[in-house]
């Protein structure tokens, strides 16, 4: 691995451990919109803010629970 590819692969380490945080929703989409997986928060059930609703909706997704636990591509 490139000295590039290690200093890149330790920053997107620190981003994890230090910007996200148990409280927070992930989406990983693919180059085509494709959403390939998300996270959300450690606590099911949960109330989700409307703009989260919006994206979950984009998706075809209207309860966040049933991505409990599922992957997605």
């Amino acid at each position: 691995m490139s000295k590039l590819a290690q200093d890149q692969e330790v920053t997107i380490d620190d981003v994890f451990d230090t910007e996200i945080t148990e409280d927070d929703y992930g989406f990983i989409v693919g180059p085509n919109g494709e959403l390939k997986s998300v996270f959300l928060p450690d606590t099911l059930p949960f109330k989700t803010h409307k703009r989260i609703q919006r994206i979950l909706k984009i998706f075809g997704i209207t309860d966040p629970a049933q991505l409990d636990n599922t992957t997605l591509h």
